[in-house]
């Protein structure tokens, strides 16, 4: 069945894998029939501009719209054309952090190329309401490679990878179905681990790749934000250990995890101990993408909290009727020099002295009268 191809960029439809049939056409091949596409046409569809029309609609497009806080990131994982066993141990474990916050695809995904070319991941990311993408992968140049990713305003905003390096994680083949389920990772859905970051590496200004690889987990794995913990939810504990640098390779990053027990101590404070738990991985980092300045500061952008105390305005208040007053204090100023309006009855005359035997001339001139020639004339009495 064949449909028009402007029909199928206005349905928006995902398809992931498509075969080239000929130099006019090629097939796309989704979950619905098979569809025409020029050749032309990218992978995956631009997301198209949605203009509501009901109420409904608007709801929804308001959600998605940047909110005063937001909430918490969800997180894609996806696998790559291969994606060995243990790719899928690292997906899961992540998925089994991040619950329910996150999305595992389960199906092979041929044309995404992180790295290449962005706009696969973007597009899933924005279909799926993600701001993370996991993305692991597997070939001859970089084996057991996971992707992650950051998603601002649809498009990437920085990327990095690490390679698995071989360590427990490989031994699955070998490994039986005991020994399997001892190593799988069970943590209650919505419970936050804590995160130890461990190394120099860390705090190494000159090495951006470390400061970024911690934020990027920080906004995996730390879940919704709340001002109350509740000490029976601290039950796990990430381990990030950074090994020391060495002069011509990265340090291997080792990601641990630890369950928290806490046992009678005879005092007010129990003691605690950490049982080593699920799979261990051990990680070097390969390519790296970093975000761009303006957009990073535009990303990191907050607005004000409803919890914040507003701040109090000096010498600003409101009156009775509700108009807003404010008070200016000035300086001292110097008005020897102002221009002032010259009454007649304060001009001073020529043959005045000054009352007092002082010479200074003060004199109140309010009490001097001066005299015109009208005041001189006699009045004519009229008869």
């Amino acid at each position: 069945m064949l449909q028009d191809s402007d029909a199928y960029f206005a349905e928006n439809e995902i398809y992931q894998t498509c075969d080239v049939l000929s130099e006019k056409g090629r097939l796309a091949q989704s979950q619905g029939p098979y569809i025409w596409v020029h050749p032309y046409a990218p992978p995956f569809p631009m997301l198209r501009e949605v203009k509501p029309k009901n109420p409904r609609t608007a709801r929804i497009l308001k959600a998605r719209e940047p909110q005063l806080i937001e909430p918490v990131k969800r997180t894609l994982l996806l696998h790559g054309p291969k994606c060995p066993i243990p790719l899928n141990t690292v997906l899961k474990t992540f998925h089994a952090l991040t619950k329910p916050h996150s999305v595992l695809f389960a199906k092979k995904n041929e044309n995404i190329h992180p790295f290449e070319n962005a706009e696969g991941i973007e597009f899933l990311a924005g279909k799926n309401e993600c701001g993370i993408v996991v993305f692991g992968s597997s070939s001859k140049k970089r084996p057991n490679c996971v992707t992650l990713v950051r998603i601002y305003n649809s498009k990437v905003l920085d990327m990095c990878e690490m390679l698995l390096l071989a360590g427990q994680g490989h031994q699955g083949n070998e490994m039986g179905k005991e020994e399997m389920k001892s190593m799988k990772l069970n943590i209650g859905v919505g419970m936050k681990p804590m995160m130890l970051f461990a190394g120099s590496a860390w705090e190494d200004a000159t090495s951006p790749v470390y400061a970024m690889l911690k934020s990027i987990f920080l906004d995996m794995f730390k879940g919704e934000e709340t001002d109350k913990i509740d000490v029976e939810g601290l039950q796990y504990l990430l381990s990030i250990v950074a090994e020391e640098p060495v002069e011509g390779s990265q340090p291997v990053i080792h990601l641990r995890w630890y369950k928290i027990r806490t046992k009678k101590s005879g005092q007010k404070l129990p003691r605690v101990e950490l049982d080593e738990v699920g799979p261990k991985f051990d990680f070097r980092i390969g390519r790296m993408r970093e975000a761009d300045q303006d957009v990073m500061k535009e990303a990191m952008k907050q607005g004000k909290r409803p919890n914040e105390e507003a701040k109090t305005k000096k010498n600003i208040g409101m009156d009775a009727i509700g108009d807003k007053i404010g008070r200016v204090h000035l300086g001292r100023q110097d008005i020897t020099g102002l221009q002032t309006r010259k009454m007649k009855g304060l001009k001073r005359r020529a043959g005045v002295v000054a009352v007092d035997g002082d010479g200074d001339g003060d004199v109140d001139l309010m009490d001097v009268d001066e005299m015109t020639d009208d005041d001189n004339r006699k009045k004519v009495k009229v008869g």
